[in-house]
């Protein structure tokens, strides 16, 4: 029995990961290395930045600077995204957001996309030591929507989310964005998935 399904947030139910990826670029970052930062948490991208010699303090201002810009006007969302929430609610089925962003991003996100009726909780990698390939920000989703794991469905744009959604023992799905699946994630995925309007489909016939 599915008792709720965690989304990832950037690249996963809003189309900003494009968004990010121009603002790291603009602090400096090349492309291969802002590969290495999806999905990551902020200590593991300072890690991985601050070995490649960056200042990560400075680039991520860049970047920040750069998102909020573009973002104060419109956050885009992903095609499907919203009547997949729909359906969940539709039937009687948690939302919950479990983003490496921080809370408050994801809360400003979803009045802006008007979809905060539709997420019973927001999780950020920020409140955890381990982020994702751990799963941790997924564990601590399904105790806040009161599901057991082994009830819980993960989609994830990135293939850290998916990593981290079967270490939590969860059904895992895959919408890639930016990154497309790699030999390893394809064998242990539930699912890859083409975009959210597939998503009640396939939850339909798993329920």
């Amino acid at each position: 029995m599915i008792q709720a399904v965690l989304f990832d947030m950037d690249g996963t139910l809003f189309d900003t990961e494009a968004i990010y990826a121009e603002g790291w670029y603009k602090g400096g970052v090349p492309h291969n290395l802002y590969l290495q930062l999806i999905g990551r948490s902020a200590v593991d991208q300072r890690e991985t930045l601050t070995k490649a010699g960056f200042d990560f303090d400075a680039v991520l201002r860049c970047m920040h600077e750069y998102a909020a810009q573009v973002l104060a006007k419109e956050v885009p969302v992903k095609p499907g995204a919203k009547e997949a929430l729909m359906w969940l609610k539709e039937h009687g089925i948690k939302a919950a957001i479990a983003t490496s962003s921080l809370k408050e991003t994801a809360e400003k996100y979803l009045v802006q996309t008007g979809l905060t009726d539709y997420i019973d909780a927001v999780v950020s990698g920020f409140e955890l030591e381990h982020g994702k390939p751990a799963p941790d920000i997924f564990l601590m989703a399904a105790k806040e929507v009161g599901a057991a794991p082994e009830s819980c469905v993960v989609v994830e744009d990135a293939i850290s989310g998916v990593h981290a959604g079967k270490a939590a023992g969860m059904l895992t799905v895959m919408v890639p964005d930016r990154i497309a699946p790699d030999e390893e994630t394809r064998r242990i995925a539930d699912g890859i998935l083409d975009t959210l309007q597939e998503l009640p489909d396939w939850l339909a016939a798993r329920l």
